[in-house]
């Protein structure tokens, strides 16, 4: 059977990352995992891939990004194991301990990622992926494609332009809402005589506006609420918080200003211009871009409703509501939730929870949609790896390679799975014949320790080489 694993040593900086599943803090403990240092903002206002990149006099490397962000995934192993305390563990003792709104978010959480029949659970695997899948499809297929091959320096930038602008872009309505959060975070710090104006400001926003329909927003926004923000902090000399939150008001403004539609198809148009675009671009890329966009248009409310309840259930922890003792818990949490946002991030990355017969499970999946590219006349793979953990049964991983339908896997399960050998082998090859797969090869074993994502993808160092963007 082929290598799939492709093992080699990638340790960085010549330390060994490892990820000890299995290993974390009930409510109540202290979190043994890292906690990043500050990181102040860039004159730019970007704040992706900085930690773990600083040089030895304390600046930061700008050359370091993507190393930096591979230190940063490397952190973020951690993260399904956090997740699955948070929900399953912590969460479960909130639903009783917790104050009236968190037993009340907790229980319609809880109810949303319960699944009572296979097609439901498929439903909701399946809407996740949606919302959770930023930089997919035959689009980013193409512009991965491009990056990967010798192309001029100014080519590049307008490609990695491109992206930043398109997930600004896509990220319209999460730009919004910190926004919102900021404007009332503001609204508290300043003095009473004037939080009235400065709430009849906020009110103007719009914060149903569509996708890249920006331009009401951002005419507020520039010449009503940073205007007031900027006289206010003058007149008063206050230099401490209003200050600080006006900043980074203005930070989440600029990603927000710079997801306009209009912009992102005048950078597209530019790429169109350029002869190495139209030669290295497989397919049609004006109708890979119009797709890429209508993916984007409003989401099946279930889609979004799980990430949102999360999302709120996070920011709560963060704010104390599960107690003091567990923040550093869920800024974590949020924190390495951020990291997979990334533009910088290689792979396809979801986490997936769910409930079904009346098992918890956590699910985490890393696909390459275009694995062997580098491989001189090598046809399309693509390469999978899949964690999931199941309440009172223990941890299974799964890596497969794909090729024009045909499947070479590799399965581990615990130990102390009853189950006989042949029976798990037949009933998975049952399933992907049933869904238009032939499997040419599949080999079992026992999880005797989890592998890391660098040892299924361990190109994913390699591209350090290529890209050297910050989102």
């Amino acid at each position: 059977m082929p290598n799939i694993l492709q093992v080699q040593n990638t340790s960085l900086n010549n330390q060994q990352v490892t990820n000890t599943p299995g290993i974390h803090p009930h409510i109540g403990q202290n979190p043994q995992i890292v906690t990043p240092g500050k990181v102040e903002p860039s004159p730019a206002g970007d704040y992706s891939g900085q930690i773990g990149a600083e040089s030895e006099n304390g600046n930061v490397n700008f050359e370091s990004n993507y190393t930096g962000f591979i230190q940063r995934m490397h952190e973020g192993m951690q993260l399904p194991i956090e997740m699955e305390e948070l929900l399953f563990t912590d969460g479960v003792a909130l639903q009783t301990l917790g104050d009236t709104e968190l037993q009340g978010l907790l229980n319609e959480l809880f109810a949303e990622i319960e699944a009572k029949d296979p097609e439901e659970l498929m439903n909701f695997i399946e809407s996740q992926q949606q919302a959770q899948v930023k930089f997919s499809g035959e689009l980013f297929d193409g512009l991965r494609n491009i990056l990967n091959h010798e192309i001029s320096p100014a080519f590049r930038e307008t490609i990695l332009d491109f992206i930043k602008s398109y997930n600004n872009y896509a990220s319209s309505e999460h730009l919004l809402n910190q926004l919102a959060s900021l404007g009332d975070d503001i609204e508290s710090l300043l003095l009473p005589s004037q939080r009235d104006g400065f709430e009849k400001l906020m009110d103007q926003l719009d914060l149903s506006a569509p996708p890249g329909d920006t331009e009401k927003n951002t005419e507020v926004i520039n010449k009503l609420i940073i205007p007031f923000l900027s006289g206010y902090v003058s007149r008063t000399h206050n230099y401490g918080a209003v200050r600080t939150a006006s900043v980074l008001f203005s930070l989440y403004a600029v990603k927000y200003e710079d997801g306009k539609e209009e912009g992102v198809r005048q950078l597209f148009s530019k790429l169109m211009k350029n002869g190495d675009f139209r030669m290295l671009f497989k397919g049609d890329p004006e109708k890979a871009l119009e797709k890429a966009m209508e993916e984007l248009r409003p989401q099946s409310e279930r889609a979004t409703k799980f990430p949102e309840m999360l999302t709120k259930l996070i920011q709560k922890g963060t704010e104390g509501s599960a107690g003091s003792e567990n923040v550093e818990r869920y800024y974590q949490v949020l924190n390495h939730l951020l990291m997979n946002e990334s533009v910088y991030m290689p792979l396809l990355h979801m986490l997936i929870p769910f409930r079904y017969q009346d098992k918890n499970v956590m699910s985490e999946m890393w696909v390459d949609p275009d694995a062997e590219r580098d491989k001189p006349d090598a046809a399309k793979k693509q390469k999978i790896f899949i964690k999931f953990s199941i309440q009172n049964v223990g941890n299974f991983e799964l890596i497969s390679m794909v090729d024009n339908g045909n499947v070479n896997m590799q399965v581990y399960i615990p130990p102390t799975l009853k189950e006989p050998p042949e029976n798990i082998s037949r009933n998975i090859q049952d399933i992907l014949k049933k869904n238009g797969f032939n499997v040419s090869n599949m080999e079992l074993g026992v999880l005797t320790r989890s592998h890391r994502v660098d040892e299924v993808f361990p190109e994913i160092k390699e591209k350090e080489k290529g890209i050297n963007v910050a989102v």
